[in-house]
């Protein structure tokens, strides 16, 4: 993944963070469970889609996963999701094969940089 694509895009940060309201749960942590929630079997099926060629549904799977990480500022796993959905459209199983090697290793540096942030 490009150098220049952070793990955690600050600014989306500090936008959801101006939403926070006095007495509410912090918006962040709060988006940050239900991304840890729903993204595991989204991994999954990618995952599985991938060893039966399933591309079509490997693609819905990635661009779910591409959505809630952009929601809270995922910027590198977003861009990430991107390559592969375009790999996926393409069936182009060598790409993809490659990509998805990246795939838990960007959602585990976000995973980490989320918990700091809620910490």
């Amino acid at each position: 993944m490009s150098e220049s694509v952070p793990v955690l895009d600050q600014e989306t940060i500090a936008k959801l963070r101006s939403l926070n309201r006095p007495g509410k749960t912090d918006l962040v942590a709060e988006l940050s469970e239900l991304f840890f929630k729903d993204s595991p079997s989204l991994l999954e099926t990618a995952q599985s889609c991938l060893e039966s060629k399933d591309y079509d549904n490997l693609y819905k799977a990635v661009h779910r996963l591409k959505g809630s990480a952009l929601y809270i500022g995922g910027a590198e796993l977003g861009a990430l999701c991107q390559q592969i959905m375009a790999a996926a459209k393409d069936q182009d199983a060598g790409t993809l094969e490659e990509q998805m090697k990246e795939l838990r290793p960007a959602y585990d540096r976000l995973s980490e940089s989320l918990n700091k942030e809620i910490a």
